[in-house]
């Protein structure tokens, strides 16, 4: 008996983990926390199209809303800036995943979404960050959100430029097939949006 309400104790210490740090995050930036909210679902449902296990999903699902938590580091004056970034400023920005790999690594139970957080700004090429990994070196899941993110990151408004319209979207991910998103996936990604939108 001790042990199952010490795993209920665990489960639920986790959860109540995940959403003070959803808060945190929704709390220091609610375009960021909008936009986790919105990658998350784009990259369920390709993971759901994959026929990905319970557990992959579950881990996804985790990653993607924490995938830019690590903006929780980054100073305003470059989070918030209106116009594009300089070359220094855009250094510091590139730092988020790794600032949020640290900010997960207390908790051994997160031990899995790491790889997710830390490399879902890697390019399909090498030519990426932080460690310039290449093909499937990248982590599966974070292949995935890389597609997501690049996606809503896209359509939505930004302080510094309009919204792309879906198909404008879609074709930079073509585009991009093999150089920064991985091509099984980009393929997969663009199908399930095209059927979800009939209009593309």
């Amino acid at each position: 008996m001790d042990s199952v309400t010490d795993g209920n104790d665990k489960a639920l210490s986790i959860n109540q983990f995940l959403q003070a740090l959803a808060m945190t995050l929704a709390v220091r930036n609610k375009d960021t926390w909008e936009h986790s909210v919105q990658v998350t679902k784009y990259a369920v449902r390709l993971g759901l199209r994959l026929e990905l296990s319970v557990e992959e999903i579950k881990q996804l699902h985790i990653g993607a809303l924490l995938h830019d938590i690590g903006k929780i580091g980054i100073r305003d004056d470059i989070l918030l800036k209106p116009c594009a970034l300089t070359e220094d400023e855009y250094c510091q920005l590139k730092k988020h995943p790794e600032i949020g790999s640290k900010i997960l690594e207390p908790a051994s139970a997160l031990d899995c979404i790491i790889p997710i957080v830390l490399h879902h700004h890697e390019h399909f090429d090498g030519k990426g960050y932080p460690q310039k990994l290449r093909g499937e070196k990248i982590p599966f899941l974070a292949r995935i959100i890389s597609l997501a993110d690049a996606f809503e990151a896209m359509t939505s408004d930004r302080l510094y430029r309009k919204a792309m319209t879906p198909q404008h979207a879609l074709e930079e991910i073509q585009l991009q097939l093999g150089r920064q998103f991985d091509p099984y996936l980009g393929k997969a990604f663009v199908k399930m949006i095209k059927e979800v939108d009939f209009t593309l």
